[in-house]
This record gives structure tokens, C-alpha cells and sequence, in this order.
């Protein structure tokens, strides 16, 4: 009888692997570029042709490859990165399997020409579909240049999955542009036949790089953050909450000069900016992370993208911590920038009138400059005016429908008694003091100045500030005791749901929820955390179970009760179309200048905009 079970001969391993490996051009280029930063290059240079099936070339001037290294260089598993399993443990390179050269020779033609420093001649070595044509001398400067053509000749089914031109050099350039960022210490160019995509200068800054490969426009909007404790640092730039997109392609994360891709610290940045962006809407972000070798894991993905920390939940809290920190300190106000049709929508000063302006402390001390890009109207569905049915449900928080009623909510007592967030000698505080209420465009806006510029400030956003940072301040200065029911609410949950009440139910508890099991996944919800009389007790649960479920790690009750009190500050602000008077503009401005937050309301949205004297006389052609 014949075995079913066989062994494959090496050319089909080889084929397979590199299905693992190169699944695209983009990861021949990946692979060999990281090939040259391990062999200490100090300037890379990428050509492409097409999309990148006709011709690649990665030349460098690292440290070459002896002809001896270069003959065992394409053999499956070769390489000099681990000599043994526990250096996985203090890995310090970027590439170690020694699959790469192997499965990009075996799906198409390869030359490799490299020499060392002490060679007089170089060595070239030509393969074709795995299979060594030629290995000879030839003349060559110092370092090593890998030309790969006819990518996956033999391999036509892969052809056909490729995407156009455009697309897949538009995958190349990102890629490079990405790992240029990470080694700002290293000159990258990327060409094209006859055009240069771009290039960087090498010099160790990374504002110059970022400048090189994503332009000044963006360069000098940014803003730096560092920290360093123990062994590790976080260093960067991160844009301000105004310079934002719709998606996280902006993101680029670097671990130890490993270009990375991480679900958990795009979650612990995008929580750095709770509340000063909108839920859809992500920051544009390079982010450099310093740790030693065994604090992460980098052999969990083929293409060494993904990686594994070992303190995850401490590096988020770090993360999120300092990027909090840097947003709040560099006064994030929006600017509206008043220009002609013939210049463009978003044009930038050279210099920013902004009060207290950030500067770079590198590259010839970039200013840090704001434009109001922002796609969100001031006026929403939430800005009307409430049914009256719905402010009866919130009568312990002073529902400001007529504004008469705002100057004394704002003044009342059990407000003025409220733990200040920002000291009156505040540098922050200090701009809003100096702002002079002027009147109100559209009964939703409040003009103000403080004769150095022109403010526009939406009333219903900034009173949402106020609000929400007064309620959540109450609630973590007051001991959680629950409110309970008059008529229990029945809850079914799933098995998931189930699950994940279980295993937090003292923690919903301590937050004031008070459950009892019914039978087969089914409970009673006898009591809910007092906080000016809740509606929908089932709706507020099922909100923290999903916010439980969603995130990596479990939030802190703070962060469960937060959204909770984004309804109740949104309900109980003042809307727009609602006159008000100059006195309780004035009482408004002061109350917004108190908060930890002043530039945006709790979804995200800016609560005022600048318009500069410069910019007003630029428009009248003073």
C-alpha cells in the first residue's frame, strides 16, 4: 500500500514559503530593505518599475557579503541574525528567519552583487526560480545591490491577484515611506524610471523625514511628544485634535526601529484624544517606542508587522497618558484661515498668532500651526431645542431651554462650590479672561475679542463642556450608591453577555448596578447609579457590557459612566437659536476657561475658532 503522507522536495517548500513571505512586490521590497538596515547601511536606494513585477532594486552601502556568506545567503533558514531559539529572546534586527532571499529567488530572477570593504572585486550571483545560473567577479562599490526581475514568472496565478500600477507602487511608497520614518538617521530615495518619488536627508532628525516623505503642509502643523522612565521612551510627533482624518493611515508606529502595526496603541492613542476628536475621526501620528528585546514578542506574523508586548495594559496607559498630556498643554484652538477662491480652501501663515505658541525644537523650529478643517457643522440634531417631554426627565439638572435660566444655573451654588479644574492664574484660564463677549451671530455663536483677534465660540458646545466636566466631576467626588427601581427592568443576555457580567459583576456593582439572576441568562435590574434620575436603565447597562466587550482592556468605571454623562451633558446645555444676553455670554466664557478642556466639546467638536487681526486686514488690504 502507498503512503499517503510524503515529504515535498525543497523547490515546492520554497514556493510555499514564499507564499507566506511575498505575498506581494511590497514585500520583496520590505524584506530587502530590511536586509540593508541590518547590514548597517547608511543610504538606501529603491527603484521600482511598474508595479513592481518587472524590476525592483534595493542598492545600499552597508557592510556587504563575503562570496562565502553570499552562496549560503539563498538557502532556506540561512542566516547570520540567531544562532540558537533564545535569541529570539534579545533580538536586535529586523529580519532573522533567513526565508526571505530564498522565497523571493524561487518566484523570480535574481541578482545579487555585493562586496565588503576589504574585497578588491565584488561578487554577482544569478538565480532563476530558485536555481543558481552564474556566480562570478565583477566591479562593483562597496555594499550590496539586489535586482529582482519577472517577479512570480513561474507562479502566473499570483499575476492575476495583483492589483493595477498605481495601486500596488501606491502600497510600495507607503511602506518605504513608513520605514524611512522609523531610521530618520538613514537616507531613503525612492524612483521611478526617470522620477524621483522622494527622498530623505539622513541627518537623525525625524521632523526632516516626516517633512520629506509627507510634506511641510503637514510637518509643521505637528506636535512633539517624548517620555522616557526606566527603560522606556516614547518620542514622536502627534497632530492636534483641528488636523484630523477618517481613517488611521496617518498612524505610523516604530518599536525599537521595527515599523509595526498594533490594535492596542491605536487604541491607547485614539484614547489620548477622548473628547477632542469625534468618534470617526483619527489623528495623523509617528510614534517611536524604545524597550528591551524581551518585553515584546516579533515572531507571531510571517511578515513581522504584528508584534506581542508583554505589558500591554501599563504601555497603553503610558501612551494614552502622555499623549493626553501634550494635547491639553499645547492649547489646541482652532484657527479659521479667511482666504480667496483663487488660493484654495486651507492656505497657512507663515508665522501663527495663537496665544502661547508651541515651537519644535528641531528643524529650523518649525511653528506649530492650526487650520479649522473641521467637516462638522456647529449646529447637530442634538442643538435643537428638546421636546418638552424630554426636559421633564432631567429636572435635577437644569435644563436651560429658556435662556433666562442660564445665568442661573451658571451662578447657582451647588455649581460655584464645585472643585475648580483650572487655577485662575492659569496660563490656559488666563487667554479665556481676557476674551470680551461682542455679541451673538445666529443666536447659536457667540463673538468675542481680545482685541488681538476675533473668536467665534458655539454657545451649545462650550455649555456641553461645562456640563459634562461639572457632572463627571460629581460623580468621582461622590460615593457610588444606587437608585433603585420602582419596577425591576428583565434583562436577557447571551452567553457572551453572560460571561462578561460574571466576570465584572463586582465591578458593576461598585458602580451601582444591582442585578439578580432570574434563570437561563435572564436577570432583574433592581438598581442603577444615581445620576440626576437616569432613563433607560436597560439602554445604559447594555451600553457598559458593550463598552466592556469592545475594548482590549477593561475600562475603569470612570470610562464606563463617561458616555452615560455625554447624554446628560448634551440634554442639559443650552441649544442653539437661544438669545442670550452679554452678561451670560460673559458668565459662559469664564465657566469655559475653568475646565480642564476648554478647546472642545466632549464628541470631539472645536468650541472655538480664532480668526487673527492679520488675517482681517490681509481680507481688507490694510
Amino acid at each position: 500500500m502507498n503512503p499517503k503522507i510524503k515529504i515535498l522536495d525543497q523547490h515546492c517548500v520554497n514556493q510555499i514559503a514564499a507564499g507566506e513571505v511575498i505575498e506581494r512586490p511590497l514585500s520583496v521590497i520590505k524584506e530587502l530593505v530590511e536586509n540593508s538596515l541590518d547590514a548597517l547601511a547608511n543610504k538606501i536606494e529603491i527603484t521600482v518599475e511598474g508595479r513592481g513585477t518587472t524590476l525592483i532594486r534595493i542598492k545600499d552601502d552597508g557592510i556587504g557579503i563575503t562570496p562565502e556568506d553570499l552562496a549560503l545567503a539563498i538557502k532556506p533558514h540561512a542566516t547570520s541574525k540567531i544562532d540558537k531559539i533564545q535569541d529570539l529572546d534579545s533580538l536586535s534586527t529586523l529580519g532573522f528567519r533567513g526565508e526571505a532571499l530564498a522565497s523571493i529567488a524561487s518566484v523570480s530572477k535574481l541578482s545579487i552583487v555585493s562586496r565588503t570593504q576589504d574585497q578588491i572585486a565584488a561578487t554577482e550571483m544569478r538565480l532563476e526560480g530558485g536555481q543558481v545560473q552564474s556566480f562570478s567577479e565583477t566591479g562593483s562599490p562597496y555594499g550590496t545591490s539586489v535586482t529582482v526581475e519577472d517577479l512570480f514568472f513561474n507562479t502566473p496565478a499570483r499575476l492575476k491577484f495583483l492589483s493595477s500600477d498605481a495601486t500596488e507602487f501606491g502600497l510600495i511608497s507607503d511602506m518605504v515611506g513608513r520605514l524611512a520614518l522609523a531610521r530618520p538617521d538613514i537616507a531613503f530615495s525612492l524612483r521611478r524610471p526617470n522620477n524621483l518619488v522622494f527622498n530623505t536627508p539622513g541627518t537623525g532628525d525625524l521632523l526632516q523625514a516626516i517633512a520629506s516623505v509627507v510634506g511641510n503642509d503637514i510637518a509643521r502643523k505637528l506636535i512633539p511628544i517624548a517620555y522616557s522612565e526606566g527603560n522606556l521612551s516614547i518620542s514622536g510627533y502627534i497632530s492636534p485634535p483641528d488636523f484630523s482624518r477618517s481613517s488611521r493611515h496617518g498612524i505610523t508606529f516604530i518599536v525599537n526601529g521595527r515599523v509595526i502595526r498594533s490594535k492596542l496603541l491605536n487604541s491607547a492613542l485614539k484614547s489620548g484624544y477622548h473628547t477632542l476628536l469625534p468618534a470617526n475621526m483619527y489623528p495623523t501620528a509617528v510614534i517611536n517606542l524604545s524597550l528591551p528585546p524581551d518585553e515584546y514578542d516579533v515572531n507571531v506574523h510571517p511578515s513581522k508587522l504584528e508584534i506581542k508586548f508583554k505589558s500591554e495594559k501599563k504601555l497603553s496607559q503610558v501612551l494614552t497618558g502622555i499623549v493626553r498630556k501634550t494635547l491639553l498643554s499645547s492649547k489646541p484652538l482652532s484657527r479659521l484661515t479667511l482666504v480667496s477662491e483663487e488660493q484654495g480652501p486651507y492656505t497657512h501663515n507663515k508665522k501663527s498668532d495663537l496665544p502661547g505658541p508651541m515651537k519644535s525644537n528641531s528643524w529650523e523650529q518649525i511653528r506649530m500651526q492650526y487650520s479649522s478643517k473641521s467637516k462638522y457643522n456647529a449646529k447637530t440634531d442634538e442643538d435643537e431645542n428638546p421636546k418638552p417631554s424630554e426636559a421633564s426627565k432631567t429636572d435635577s439638572i437644569p435644563e436651560v431651554t429658556n435662556v433666562y435660566k442660564l445665568r442661573t444655573e451658571l451662578n447657582a451654588d451647588n455649581i460655584e462650590t464645585t472643585p475648580t479644574l483650572i487655577n485662575q492664574e492659569d496660563d490656559k484660564n488666563s487667554f479665556f479672561l481676557d476674551l470680551r463677549p461682542i455679541g451673538q451671530l445666529f443666536n447659536t455663536y457667540i463673538l468675542t475679542t481680545d482685541e488681538k483677534g476675533l473668536y467665534i465660540i458655539d454657545q451649545h458646545a462650550a455649555h456641553e463642556r461645562i456640563r459634562y466636566e461639572y457632572i463627571l466631576d460629581i460623580y468621582k467626588t461622590t460615593e457610588t450608591v444606587s437608585q433603585i427601581l420602582l419596577l425591576p427592568e428583565t434583562v436577557n443576555l447571551t452567553v457572551q453577555e453572560e460571561q462578561i457580567v460574571l466576570a465584572h459583576f463586582d465591578e458593576l456593582y461598585n458602580l451601582g448596578f444591582i442585578l439578580e439572576h432570574f434563570g437561563e441568562r435572564t436577570y432583574f435590574l433592581r438598581g442603577v447609579p444615581i445620576l440626576n434620575n437616569l432613563e433607560a436603565p436597560e439602554k445604559m447597562f447594555r451600553m457598559f457590557i458593550d463598552e466592556i466587550i469592545n475594548n482590549p482592556f477593561p475600562p475603569s468605571p470612570e470610562k464606563l459612566i463617561e458616555k452615560w454623562i455625554f447624554v446628560l451633558a448634551c440634554r442639559s446645555s443650552i441649544k442653539a437659536n437661544a438669545r442670550l444676553s452679554l452678561l451670560e455670554m460673559e458668565e459662559l466664557l469664564m465657566k469655559l476657561g475653568n475646565t480642564n478642556n476648554p478647546y472642545s466639546c466632549p464628541h470631539g467638536r472645536p468650541t472655538i475658532i480664532e480668526i487673527s487681526k492679520k488675517e482681517l486686514d490681509s481680507k481688507f488690504s490694510r
